[in-house]
């Protein structure tokens, strides 16, 4: 691990004492105009440096805390990793025949060649995953901006051939000895699950390993209530596809169902360990990798679950819209619907909402705009444009689907505009106004839903959210603007 100087530390601290400075200056003339309270404060210098400093020694930090859920039965997630190849479309006939469903973790280089066979994997009801693009452990161990760029690359060429966006992610290798406290940090920030395994067939560790052979390494086990099988369906591994018929029998004969995996299963990891590869990451290096994870972070909003997308894991279903299917929602929906937020509430007339499939539907503007966003309509192209923060989200209503466009990180060479493009079928137009839904519209701006109250006598239901950071966005896009001034790079 790279040892940050005193003289590096210090010029950092001062940097951001500098944006911290102009932050309290911008958040005095807010607080003057608008005397509202938000939740909570912005990370304070000396909380990103102990961020920092945890990482830097090793020392793995949460970004947040995830909530899991515990199968009732005993469960198996066979995962194949490396495809798809040519006899991947064998794996998915033996999968079907046995009423099987799994997870791919798939290569970027792999899906080019054969996007038809990820098609199928998704439209037959298993997940997919992000296995990196070309599989090469120098150039993804080398840093983590390098790690980033392949899988958001592989991110693209999935949602191009499949129309799903994964947060589903296995480490090439596994994460033991590859991945740091820097990786798994900011992949937890970035949205992502980083699945290892709790079985290894050895179908791709031990060389000529034969069918009985890879079948028996899995009946060793360990059986725990939630198993991880690591297998591989990439060039060469024939013998797996012939074992997985015995592999499949074993764990029926042990009482196991089958699942995909998702973000909803606790995932299997092996922890930061003794790092096989020599690299540091500096203070800005950090706070510029940290900006690209947040920053490609909405389009989890809008993009829904793997199982959501996917049709995989019918018996883990995501979250409603509304967040909350357990809060007793009327089947037509309420009359009155209220957004209460850190710093500002929003009211929606009975006429003004539309409630379908238990997800809230709302006017894009009467939602944006009260929280510091900018909007502007564009009639030749049917498009709504919001400008918030740094970035720009494009509402195109002729197509149907978001555009979130957003700067490329400074350790990015290419220096280009990114853009991801999202399928949003659910947005309409009616008597003038773009509807859309409340809560990837809410996500898309950096909030989050984490309540909601019941219609009663004389008080509208209710949707509470909060701003990841508490701060109206408005505030917090001058904060942005004076941190990315001050911040060296």
């Amino acid at each position: 691990m790279k040892r940050v100087t005193s003289a590096e530390r210090t010029s950092s601290r001062n940097s951001i004492l500098h944006s911290f400075l102009t932050g309290i200056l911008v958040l005095a003339i807010w607080l003057s105009a608008a005397p509202q309270t938000f939740a909570a404060a912005p990370l304070t210098t000396k909380e990103a440096d102990e961020v920092f400093a945890s990482l830097s020694s090793g020392k793995r930090v949460e970004a947040e805390e995830m909530s899991y859920r515990k199968p009732e039965e005993p469960t198996v997630y066979l995962t194949f990793d490396d495809g798809p190849s040519a006899f991947t479309p064998q794996v998915l006939d033996v999968l079907k025949e046995e009423e099987v469903r799994a997870t791919f973790f798939v290569l970027g280089e792999q899906a080019e060649a054969r996007p038809h066979v990820v098609k199928r994997i998704v439209e037959e009801g298993h997940a997919i995953g992000n296995h990196s693009y070309n599989h090469v452990y120098k150039e993804l161990y080398s840093n983590f901006g390098a790690y980033w760029e392949q899988l958001q690359r592989t991110e693209q060429i999935l949602f191009d051939a499949t129309g799903v966006r994964t947060p589903l992610v296995r480490a090439p290798g596994g994460t033991a000895g590859n991945f740091d406290a820097f990786y798994f940090y900011l992949l937890n920030r970035g949205g992502y699950s980083v699945f290892d395994w709790t079985i290894d067939s050895e179908d791709a560790r031990k060389a000529g390993a034969t069918a009985e052979d890879i079948a028996h390494t899995v009946a060793q086990g360990p059986f725990r209530h939630e198993v991880t099988v690591l297998m591989h369906d990439g060039p060469g591994h024939e013998q797996t596809l012939k074992a997985l018929p015995k592999i499949i029998k074993l764990f029926k004969d042990q009482g196991y169902r089958f699942a995909p995996l998702s973000t909803e299963v606790k995932p299997a990891q092996f922890g930061v360990s003794k790092a096989k590869w020599q690299r540091g990451t500096s203070w800005s290096a950090f706070q510029q990798q940290l900006q690209a994870v947040e920053e490609h972070r909405p389009v989890w909003a809008a993009a829904g679950s793997v199982a959501e997308e996917a049709g995989a894991g019918s018996e883990v279903k995501p979250a409603p819209e509304t967040a909350l299917a357990s809060g007793g929602i009327a089947a037509g929906g309420p009359d009155q619907l209220r957004l209460r937020t850190d710093y500002t509430t929003v009211d929606f007339r009975r006429d003004g909402f539309l409630f379908r499939e238990e997800r809230f539907i709302v006017p894009l503007r009467e939602l944006v705009q009260p929280l510091g966003a900018e909007v502007v309509w564009e009639p030749g192209a049917r498009t709504a444009v919001v400008r918030y923060g740094s970035s720009r989200t494009e509402y195109d209503l002729a197509n149907c689907e978001l555009r979130v466009y957003r700067e490329q990180p400074q350790w990015d060479p290419s220096g280009h505009e990114a853009v991801t493009v999202i399928p949003l079928p659910e947005m309409e137009l009616r008597e003038g106004s773009l509807y859309v839904p409340l809560r990837s519209a809410l996500e898309l701006l950096g909030a989050q839903i984490v309540a909601y109250e019941p219609e009663t006598d004389g008080h509208p239901a209710t949707v509470r959210a909060t701003f990841r950071q508490g701060l109206p966005l408005e505030l917090g896009r001058l904060w942005a603007a004076a941190a990315k001034r001050s911040v060296p790079v």
